[in-house]
């Protein structure tokens, strides 16, 4: 068992890796930005939810006295540093410069912190869009103004962990997707079924890869135990892939999915796409469902988690 400590709890990926590392054996500690009261809708039910499997610290954002306290005295084996300031991040005027300073602001010192604490290793969650990835060679360009941002802040990251004497790893995510996500395409799906109209696609001939979220964190877990059995400090890479398709292909096979499980007719209208202004194929390379996955139950907790949001009155907002 090892002591982790995991930043980013409160999103919809960190928590899962919280459950993923917890569930493979090993003592999470959640440190949040916030207080204990200031998580309102989906974010504080995956907070409450986080209480399962991690010891929840509030008020400790990374570039604090306390974050630091925390790394340096908390006897952590790992630092899985997953979280991320990212508001605007679909806008192709999302600016490089202010998101690589908001991203790195008090990383350095942090890192410093949590090695002094014995720490060994340093994993860093990166993006399939950052400039070398998704599956297009090591100078693919960034897909957007973020994912530059994310790249540069990736390697300011290994930079930190190199001086420190940690290991490093990479952990490439493209497209997530499970209970309590919000905001996806999958939620513009479901809201438009659950009014009785059909899904809309607009950009059904992109080729993505669409992650199940238990399975693609479980590859973090593997991720993380490979950096701690390691003797010396290496640098690691995973780019756990999913569903690889169409994203027209993905849609019809969440109506096929969701259709018999809501009792609902789950029609699409796929766009008839022309417009290209990113690359038509971005995924990763190294598949991380099991041989033989049907996706049975996952698929029985997705749409239960969609359809008790719409009992809620809770898909209304925007995705």
């Amino acid at each position: 068992m090892a002591r982790i400590l995991l930043t980013g709890a409160s999103s919809f990926t960190g928590l899962w890796i919280a459950e993923a590392l917890a569930g493979a054996g090993h003592e999470v500690v959640a440190p949040l930005r916030r207080g204990a009261e200031d998580y309102p809708g989906l974010r504080g039910e995956r907070v409450e939810r986080l209480a399962a499997s991690a010891d929840r610290v509030f008020g400790t954002p990374l570039d604090s006295d306390a974050f630091r306290d925390l790394a340096r005295t908390g006897r952590f084996d790992l630092f899985a540093h997953h979280a991320a300031d990212i508001p605007g991040y679909r806008s192709p005027d999302y600016d490089v410069a202010a998101g690589v300073a908001r991203n790195l602001a008090g990383a350095e010192a942090a890192v410093q912190a949590v090695a002094a604490g014995g720490c060994r290793a340093l994993v860093s969650t990166s993006t399939v869009f950052e400039p070398g990835e998704g599956g297009e060679g090591p100078y693919a360009p960034a897909v957007s103004p973020y994912g530059v941002s994310k790249g540069l802040t990736g390697q300011a990251l290994a930079g930190y962990a190199e001086d420190a004497g940690l290991s490093f790893g990479r952990f490439v995510i493209a497209n997530p997707f499970g209970v309590l996500e919000e905001g996806r395409m999958a939620w513009s799906l479901f809201q438009a079924w659950f009014r009785g109209e059909p899904g809309r696609v607009l950009t059904p001939a992109y080729v993505r890869d669409n992650q199940p979220v238990p399975d693609l964190t479980a590859a973090y877990a593997r991720l993380a135990e490979r950096l701690l059995a390691a003797p010396d400090p290496v640098r690691l890479d995973a780019r756990p892939s999913g569903l690889v398709g169409t994203q027209g292909d993905f849609a019809r096979r969440l109506a096929a999915e969701a259709a018999p499980r809501l009792g609902r007719v789950c029609d699409l209208v796929l766009n008839d796409q022309v417009d290209f202004p990113e690359p038509r194929v971005r995924v990763n390379d190294e598949p991380c469902l099991p041989p033989g996955w049907t996706g049975e139950a996952f698929f029985d907790a997705y749409c239960a988690y969609y359809a008790r949001l719409a009992a809620e009155g809770r898909l209304s907002g925007p995705s």
